[in-house]
């Protein structure tokens, strides 16, 4: 299976339930769904969780990823210390859209505590199948890798 159709997904404690249905829902979608974890029984620290993905991807080249904790945050700020990830919180299909459409963002973060699950289908959905617009916002996303 290629790169594009494997998703890899990840969580800490929090997010274990929401982890389990979308793992679920990709396979469904007929997406490989490789889950990093944690044991559903053990308590995991988001920074450890969210390093374990990142330095995933960036072994598999053009893979993305999807992090799940209580709100999102806490993902979403250890994800992004990484210069190869662009992870974007969606609450909304807009930015689900918008966060691959400008800044091809290779990580989906999502809150359990603020998302319904039956919404996650839709946020998952949008950012696996919208494209990088590519074009104008390209200097912009090189940039990004390089503000370290």
């Amino acid at each position: 299976m290629d790169n594009a159709k494997t998703v890899y997904i990840a969580s800490d404690h929090n997010g274990n339930a929401a982890r389990a249905y979308l793992i679920r829902l990709l396979l469904n979608q007929g997406y490989k769904a490789e889950d990093l974890g944690p044991d559903y029984d053990h308590k995991a620290d988001y920074p450890l969780q969210a390093k374990l993905l990142c330095e995933t991807l960036a072994q598999v080249p053009g893979s993305r990823g999807i992090l799940l904790c209580g709100t999102g945050t806490g993902m979403l700020i250890a994800a992004n210390r990484f210069p190869w990830i662009r992870a974007g919180l969606a609450t909304d299909r807009a930015t689900a859209e918008l966060m691959r459409q400008h800044n091809d963002c290779n990580v989906l973060v999502l809150g359990q505590w603020r998302t319904p699950l039956g919404q996650m289908d839709e946020l998952v959905k949008t950012f696996l199948e919208t494209s990088f617009e590519a074009g104008r916002h390209i200097p912009r996303v090189v940039a990004l890798a390089h503000l370290t």
